[in-house]
């Protein structure tokens, strides 16, 4: 009996065409070479993505980590944003209108606010543009440290001399004045109040005298007689350092001293006149020289 006969390996048409068609037969060797070129096009469109990573790579140089940037804020002023200067009161100067006392910390003692008295003659005194008395005033008188500050040391006195400036208040008020005290050598340091620019007029004075001016009494006169009518206590301060004051009413005026009233004195005049300044040489003839130093500041006058 006949059996049907296989077919022989190869006679299948499929695998006839592949034995025939080169491709198949390099297939396996083509698609290893496709895999790496497709791994190589991904690998270059990263890099062309992220061009710092490829110049890294390149000159083989570390990635940069993220730096982290700290900004400080200085606090500013929230309640105004102007800072004031002091070309107000610079201002005061150019104009002439500086208040009494100002001009001093702006280095002027200002002809429109300050007479100046002398119990001696003297000639007429300078001043500049600014209306500010040439500086020293009857060889005695400065603006230092803000205040009107009095240097004297007179020679061959033969009699007292008094020495100062004035200015011309309200009827009634108040004024004060912080004195520092250096030196008052046979001199006399004078704070008071007068009918007239004149130490002559009648006056109330506080009146500080020679000696250690650490430990201070200050003495409340009448003028022109130069009466004591009282007598502060003793004050100590290491600095030498005082406030001293007059409160000014319509019949009488009352001093202080640190603060302390004093005997109040009848002054029915409606002219007053602020006085600064000094008296040099005392009753004592033999001594013909006398040394002052004091400086008076943060004048007050309301």
């Amino acid at each position: 009996m006949d059996q049907k006969a296989k077919p022989a390996p190869g006679n299948n048409e499929e695998e006839q065409y592949k034995e025939k068609d080169p491709f198949w037969r390099r297939l396996p060797l083509v698609v290893p070479i496709v895999g790496a070129i497709l791994t190589c096009t991904a690998t270059v469109v990263g890099a062309l993505l992220n061009a710092d990573a490829i110049w890294n790579f390149i000159l083989n140089r570390p990635t940069p980590t993220p730096t982290t940037i700290s900004i400080e804020v200085s606090p500013t002023a929230t309640n105004s944003p102007f800072i004031p200067t002091s070309t107000p009161e610079l201002s005061c100067i150019l104009n002439h209108n500086c208040p009494v006392g100002g001009d001093w910390g702006n280095n002027c003692i200002a002809g429109y606010n300050w007479t100046v008295y002398s119990s001696s003659d003297f000639p007429e005194l300078p001043k500049d543009d600014r209306e500010c008395f040439s500086q020293p005033i009857l060889d005695a008188f400065y603006t230092k440290d803000g205040g009107l500050y009095i240097f004297s040391q007179p020679k061959a006195l033969t009699k007292s001399k008094d020495y100062g400036v004035f200015y011309p208040l309200p009827q009634s008020g108040n004024v004060s004045v912080d004195i520092d005290l250096d030196k008052v050598d046979n001199a006399q340091i004078w704070f008071g109040i007068f009918e007239l620019p004149d130490v002559s007029s009648k006056g109330v004075l506080l009146v500080a005298p020679p000696g250690d001016v650490r430990e201070q009494a200050f003495a409340l006169k009448t003028m022109p007689e130069n009466k004591r009518i009282e007598v502060s206590r003793v004050f100590q301060n290491p600095s030498g350092r005082y406030t001293l004051g007059f409160e000014l009413e319509f019949g009488s005026i009352i001093a202080n001293a640190e603060g302390i009233s004093m005997t109040p004195i009848p002054f029915t005049s409606p002219n007053r006149w602020l006085f600064i300044g000094y008296r040099a040489k005392l009753d004592d003839p033999a001594n013909g020289s006398a040394d002052i130093q004091a400086l008076f500041t943060d004048l007050n006058i309301k």
